[in-house]
């Protein structure tokens, strides 16, 4: 049995069961995934994500930064990653357009140990000044973009970021919004990961995006996106629900609360619902 006393998110036992927001669930898939440095600039509805990290990171071992501001939490996760590590930083809607500068080009540098941006969306302003689609910004920064529908969702999209980001090289994008980071759910726990790193292996031209490096880059970079699109599509992340001629398609918090009226309205047969857990790069 788990030790009670100890934090919930730290417990190493396979199958044991915790009611965690949809935040502390990506800090799980976090952790479980083997995350060996987390940062993030807190901001409403994100804040659990880095205060989850401050209070569990010296017993697991995980180095834990709070940054000065977004730009700063996102080049620190991704120095962590071109040494080898996998890192994760987090941030509200807002924040990622603070960090848009290293964001812009850090897709054609590319990652090396698994990197993650958890952005939260605020869709109808609960906690901010302005709402903001950071959906929006994939295909103009190459940025895969997953779009949980519920915190357990979130926690297994968590795990599945880190291993996406390492295949195609790219800093994937989770996407949470209010109502799914702010949603309890009960996970069901894997076992802890074990951080590693790797260390940082020196590469001016990829390291030093000057021009004539650029250039070959981005060439690269369109071959990297469509291997994002194939592992996306291979997921376990696009779902089918229901029967009928009639489908809603759907992602994020809209997708469960579409799954929940189907169902107490009793029109599973009637009505096909099609959740889209990632919205780019598309598998069509």
């Amino acid at each position: 049995m788990p030790d009670r006393e100890a934090d919930p998110l730290t417990v190493d036992v396979a199958g044991h069961r915790e009611c965690l927001l949809g935040n502390e669930a990506i800090v799980r898939g976090a952790i479980e995934a083997g995350v060996a440095f987390a940062t993030g600039y807190p901001g409403t509805p994100s804040s659990e994500v880095t205060d989850s990290f401050a209070r569990i990171s010296k017993h697991l071992g995980i180095e834990f930064e709070y940054a000065v501001n977004e730009k700063i939490a996102l080049e620190l996760a991704f120095a962590a990653s071109l040494a080898g590590a996998r890192s994760i930083c987090a941030m509200k809607h807002l924040g990622l357009m603070y960090a848009g500068d290293p964001l812009s080009t850090i897709p054609y540098v590319g990652t090396r140990g698994g990197m993650v941006i958890v952005s939260a969306g605020d869709p109808s302003c609960r906690t901010s000044p302005n709402e903001q689609d950071q959906r929006l910004l994939a295909p103009m920064l190459h940025l895969p973009v997953l779009d949980p529908s519920t915190p357990h969702e979130a926690y297994r999209m968590t795990r599945f970021a880190f291993e996406l980001s390492e295949k195609c090289s790219l800093p994937v994008v989770m996407r949470p919004t209010t109502r799914v980071c702010h949603s309890r759910a009960v996970i069901e726990y894997g076992q802890l990961g074990k951080a590693q790193v790797s260390g940082f292996e020196r590469d001016p031209t990829r390291f030093v995006p000057i021009p004539v490096n650029a250039r070959r880059l981005r060439k690269e970079l369109t071959q990297r996106v469509e291997k994002a699109r194939r592992l996306i599509g291979e997921s376990e992340f696009f779902q089918r629900q229901g029967s009928g001629s009639l489908a809603i398609l759907a992602s994020g918090a809209p997708a469960a609360a579409c799954a929940d009226l189907i169902a107490e309205k009793g029109l599973a047969e009637d009505l096909m619902l099609l959740t889209l857990g990632a919205v780019y790069p598309l598998p069509e």
